[in-house]
């Protein structure tokens, strides 16, 4: 068998899509060590790889992403910084045959130019295509529908970017990533996570890219307690804004007002963030809970009302769900813009936080079947892509044309 090690960013919307695929590689006979935060040892080891702890987590909780991009470009590369050293250890110690690395994972990318190892590339999100994407092309793709205040924020957080790369490449003699290639960390292999129908200019993607589609499985969290059957029959309302940047108790204020009485049955996943006892009286028609059961809700949902986070719309999209888009930083400015350019939502700005122009705004999308029927065929190229068994037979491709031997050897090595 062959040894890899995972390297990803520990949050949910980068690590979820990546543990059917491992499951799937452990099931062939290969060795995965995944190395993450410890709140994610469970998850890393339900897939059946081996889990290598980077930290407890707090230095990997990223702040609010005032500044769009380039805040996540700024906010990683320092991380970089500080672990990159005991990163490399670890993969020296272990020993791989090859890597995976997910497609914004700095520290990854740069151990990689370091040690030589063979690499695959994990892209979750939409990736950038240096080879037909320029500076300016990123600044329209990433800033073009957002608020000036985070544009000026994300001038800054480049500058912080740039000189602490700046040190990292004298240090190790690196080439750290710019903004374009920062966003996808080209590989011979580049395995991405949606279809090439939802991804942005798809067509202009060379055979390199592997639009396999999204990783869909249940997670592993039991919500036995929650009611599946008030949903039957029912115009339901799902309303969530992800696991992280989710403290906005005036927005669910004014979805309480916005539904309130309404024909809708509203589910409302508020996160850890806010006690329900802040929003005030709940509805009647309201299902609200810390966290909610998402893809068995979503095969019940008329509307998603959402962050835009990647794995959410997925998600929504493979069960053929329309989206009203709220997005709240970095890439999920992008994937909104995305769901509105192939006609499957529509989008709201911090201006329409009110309860009116909210039933608005849903009323629209729920009164016309084009963000239905778009939806579904965005669902129905997610199902056409491969999924997981297309990924990991790419990934065997890979691993026999760079010379990989089926018990883990690399060619010319004849150790056993």
């Amino acid at each position: 068998m062959s040894k890899a090690i995972v390297l990803n960013l520990p949050e949910h919307g980068h690590m979820n899509p990546t543990y059917p695929m491992a499951a799937e590689l452990v099931s062939r006979g290969d060795h995965l060590v995944y190395f993450s935060t410890d709140p994610f040892q469970n998850l890393v080891e339900a897939s059946g790889a081996k889990f290598h702890s980077i930290g407890s987590g707090e230095l990997f909780v990223p702040p609010a992403h005032v500044g769009g991009l380039y805040s996540v470009m700024a906010y990683s590369i320092s991380v970089a910084e500080k672990i990159l050293s005991d990163v490399l250890e670890a993969i020296r110690e272990h020993n791989p045959d090859y890597l995976l690395i997910d497609a914004m994972c700095v520290w990854g990318r740069l151990a990689q130019q370091i040690i030589g190892i063979p690499c695959v590339t994990l892209a979750p999100t939409f990736c950038t295509n240096p080879r037909f994407q320029n500076a300016a092309d990123m600044v329209a793709i990433a800033y073009g529908r957002v608020p000036k205040a985070v544009l000026l924020n994300g001038i800054e957080a480049l500058n912080t970017y740039m000189d602490i790369s700046r040190e990292i490449d004298q240090k190790y003699g690196t080439s750290s990533p710019d903004i374009v290639e920062f966003f996808s960390n080209r590989h011979s292999i580049n395995i991405v996570f949606t279809s090439l129908e939802f991804h942005i200019k798809g067509e202009l993607f060379d055979d390199q890219y592997k639009f396999v589609g999204p990783s869909i499985s249940d997670r592993l969290d039991e919500f036995d307690d929650f009611p599946y059957s008030e949903l039957d029959g029912e115009k339901v309302i799902f309303i969530s804004l992800g696991t992280i940047f989710n403290d906005r108790p005036e927005f669910f204020r004014a979805c309480y007002e916005a539904f309130a009485g309404s024909d809708y049955k509203v589910v409302v996943a508020i996160g850890r963030n806010i006690a329900p006892a802040d929003l005030g009286e709940k509805p009647d028609n309201f299902i609200v809970r810390e966290f909610v059961p998402q893809l068995k809700v979503l095969e019940k949902t008329t509307l998603f009302v959402t962050h835009a986070g990647m794995n959410s719309t997925s998600e929504a999209l493979w069960y053929g769900v329309p989206l009203l888009v709220f997005p709240q930083h970095g890439d999920q400015h992008i994937v909104a813009g995305q769901v509105l350019e192939k006609g499957a939502g529509l989008m709201m700005t911090p201006a329409d936080v009110i309860g009116e122009r909210i039933k608005e705004l849903v009323d629209e999308i729920v009164a016309s079947p084009n963000f239905k029927d778009a939806a579904f065929e965005l669902g129905e190229s997610f199902r056409a892509a491969g999924g997981v068994a297309r990924a990991a037979d790419e990934i065997q491709k890979f691993k026999t044309a760079s010379g990989l031997r089926v018990n883990g050897n690399r060619k010319g090595d004849e150790s056993v």
